[in-house]
């Protein structure tokens, strides 16, 4: 009987192990730092505590095309820092009264395949884009994808994209 349970909790364990790796579509693009471009910096809006750096590859800096939308292939990055804080606990404002950023939380990924599209990786649609949550070393962050698509789903009109049109066209 005991021989019955561990192989059985191996298997759950292997089970998990799968799907997780499964659902992982969207891999750490090892090298963005010096490989991306940067486009755009700014005080984070959907969190009053952070600031973000947005960061594209090179297909995705060839431009969207006439109906505004990305090539296969894109990818954005979104490094998620902290920001410097007062004594009293409030965000420390730079003269040009921009939040000042700290320490890197969080790289968030955003890729477009066509495959993702045909696949979807959750019921909440974003045309062929998905998503990945990485800590600052590269390793998966421990984040539910669906709140980023569920964030982006109404975006139908820019590409999913809340920082598109920072792009230019072709």
């Amino acid at each position: 009987m005991k021989r019955v349970m561990t192989f059985m909790a191996a298997v759950a364990i292997t089970t998990s192990a799968v799907t997780i790796a499964d659902e992982q579509r969207v891999v750490y693009p090892k090298g963005y730092q010096e490989n991306f471009v940067e486009y755009l910096s700014l005080d984070r809006v959907q969190n009053p505590d952070q600031f973000i750096r947005l960061l594209a590859n090179d297909v995705a800096m060839q431009g969207r095309d006439e109906n505004g939308n990305f090539a296969d292939g894109s990818v954005l990055v979104g490094e998620v820092y902290s920001v410097k804080k007062n004594s009293d606990g409030t965000v420390k404002m730079s003269t040009l009264n921009r939040r000042i950023k700290d320490k890197l939380l969080l790289v968030a990924v955003i890729e477009k395949q066509a495959e993702f599209g045909k696949m979807p990786a959750s019921v909440i649609k974003t045309g062929n884009w998905d998503f990945g949550a990485f800590k600052p070393d590269g390793k998966v962050a421990a984040k539910n994808l669906d709140e980023c698509r569920a964030c982006h789903a109404p975006l139908t009109n820019s590409d999913f994209l809340f920082s598109g049109e920072h792009i230019p066209m072709k």
